[in-house]
């Protein structure tokens, strides 16, 4: 072998062994990629999963987005359409959308089509996507502007960069990690409380390839672990816009039956008032709840006759519900001697998973654990509650936990004891 060819051998196998040159050399280089980001077509893996209720559950989502489209003589901004596979327990429901030239069309897992004037920018997810957890498939820096110069550490979160160098098994990426600063002057702090965001972020188009979210609520002994992973098959490809303008509804999807409250043209800003309306009313009997307690002995409503007994529909993973416990358990030590009682309903989770959820937090609440929601009981929002006198009678009752609803009810109860 000549001199010149092994020079010419050397410098072949040193070129074939050294790493890519990387794309980015700064975050700032990542946003200007994405910004150059059009249209593209996605497959995202989402899941999450719960602790605390022992809850755990998968999607599916392929995805077609535009940042901005025009129809006739109008501009608009986003556009897309989506199918989301959802899978929890070995069962999946599948449901769709799409939103061309403002007008959104839903696909329900019931097959029930419905179409809504909506404009996306005005919606407080930024997308229009009206499930939070699909939404959350449509990186949020693709439509909010502002996303990325929050991306900084200040009073509220430390921010963290890490930029990943290509090499010959490694994309180049940029990981950021954003970790929440609890305010320590906060009525529910807790030094056990966390929040951490991270992001992959990958060449050569800065779109991101993994999202964690990890959080955790100490003062409430509940927090989840969520995953996205992207798997981004078109990026700029013009067909992307002419799939979404040309989507068409399956043949399948029906149209929903008109309901009485549409007819007199109730609907949905009144779901309040309706739903409280549909409760039992006060000043009529309660209706019977039978279940099991914590230790899996049955128990009822009516074991509880000559008491004065607040009824408790709820369930872990509600907030308002969980913020409540305390005070509930609270008022059955306080009002307990004086025949009052507390009796927590819950027919989301097991009677095993509620006991220590609540032996967690310390708190002594007696529950009823059922299957489903007793007859008589048609409660759509949580939590629900019921006040019912020594007469079995209802004396009070709504829905929902505020900042002022501990002291309504220790004069409440108080005043009917």
């Amino acid at each position: 072998m000549s001199r010149f060819t092994f020079l010419f051998f050397f410098a072949a196998l040193f070129s074939a062994c050294s790493p890519p040159d990387p794309v980015f050399n700064s975050p700032s280089d990542v946003y200007d990629a994405l910004s150059q980001v059009e249209n593209a077509r996605l497959v995202a893996f989402h899941s999450n999963r719960t602790e605390a209720s022992e809850s755990e559950w998968e999607r599916e989502v392929q995805m077609d987005w535009v940042r901005n489209h025009s129809m006739g003589d109008s501009s608009y901004s986003m556009a897309w359409t989506f199918e989301d596979a959802f899978m929890e327990d070995g069962n999946t429901s599948l449901n769709f959308g799409h939103l061309w030239a403002n007008e959104l069309i839903t696909i329900s897992k019931d097959s029930i089509l419905k179409t809504f004037p909506m404009d996306p920018d005005a919606q407080r997810n930024g997308n229009g996507i009206p499930n939070y957890y699909t939404s959350l498939t449509l990186p949020v820096m693709l439509h909010d502007t502002t996303w990325w110069a929050k991306q900084v550490t200040d009073s509220l979160a430390i921010v963290e960069w890490e930029h990943v160098l290509p090499s010959s098994n490694q994309p180049e990426q940029f990981i950021l990690t954003s970790t929440e600063v609890q305010d320590s002057t906060k009525e529910d702090f807790h030094p056990d409380t966390r929040s951490v965001k991270k992001w992959w972020f990958q060449a050569p188009h800065g779109l991101p390839v993994r999202h964690e979210q990890s959080w955790y609520r100490a003062d409430m002994a509940y927090g989840s672990d969520m995953v996205i992973e992207w798997n981004w098959q078109s990026v700029n490809d013009g067909t992307v816009e002419l799939a979404i303008s040309n989507w068409t509804a399956p043949q399948w999807a029906r149209q929903p039956e008109p309901s009485a409250n549409e007819i007199e043209g109730g609907g949905d800003e009144n779901w309040f008032e309706e739903a409280l309306a549909a409760l039992p009313a006060v000043g009529s009997a309660a209706p019977g709840i039978e279940g099991v307690d914590l230790s899996g002995q049955p128990t009822a409503l009516s074991d509880l006759n000559g008491d004065l007994v607040y009824v408790d529909f709820w369930y872990i993973g509600c907030g308002p519900c969980m913020r409540a416990l305390p005070h509930l358990a609270h008022m059955e030590k306080e009002f307990g001697p004086s025949g009052f009682h507390v009796l927590g309903v819950n027919h989301h989770q097991n009677a095993k998973t509620v006991k220590r959820y609540l032996d967690r937090r310390e708190l002594d609440v007696p529950q009823a654990i059922l299957d489903s929601l007793p007859e008589g009981y048609p409660v759509v929002a949580y939590p629900t509650w019921f006040l019912v006198g020594r007469d079995g009678s209802i004396i009070e009752r709504n829905m929902g936990y505020g900042e002022d609803t501990a002291a309504f009810l220790d004069s409440l109860v108080s005043a009917n004891l």
